[in-house]
């Protein structure tokens, strides 16, 4: 199976979801992976994932440059279709959701706190809230 894992930072899948992406490897899964490229992104290439970058600003609540973000993520999908996609993080979340539904890929999306987008009043945090 082909998995997408799909966070804000490539720091925090390797800090956060490396066991559970070994146990998929060590399954024989398919793993991508899709965030800014950082510091940590060579890691993940090096334990054996596709690592797919993006331009995300985790904390920014620009409409535009939220928009931008769904269609770089529905290109991302289309070319890779994968079986599943989990999503960590609200801009995933919120915005991959939108992109894989649009294809039809299935997703699995995972909440991990509260994140900055509650603690503001906008459009973004009206949309999580929804």
């Amino acid at each position: 199976m082909k998995v997408a894992i799909v966070l804000n930072t490539s720091w925090n899948i390797y800090n956060f979801r490396m066991n559970f992406i070994n146990s998929l490897l060590a399954q024989g899964h398919e793993v991508h992976t899709v965030a800014p490229v950082d510091d940590y992104t060579h890691l993940l290439r090096e334990a054996g994932c596709t690592h797919h970058p993006i331009k995300m600003d985790s904390r920014g609540a620009n409409p535009i440059k939220d928009s931008a973000l769904i269609i770089e993520l529905l290109s991302i999908y289309r070319k890779m279709r994968p079986d599943m996609i989990l999503h960590y993080t609200i801009k995933p979340n919120v915005y991959g959701s939108i992109a894989a539904g649009i294809l039809g890929i299935p997703t699995i999306n995972n909440v991990c706190g509260l994140g900055t987008v509650f603690l503001k009043d906008n459009l973004v945090s009206a949309i999580a809230i929804f």
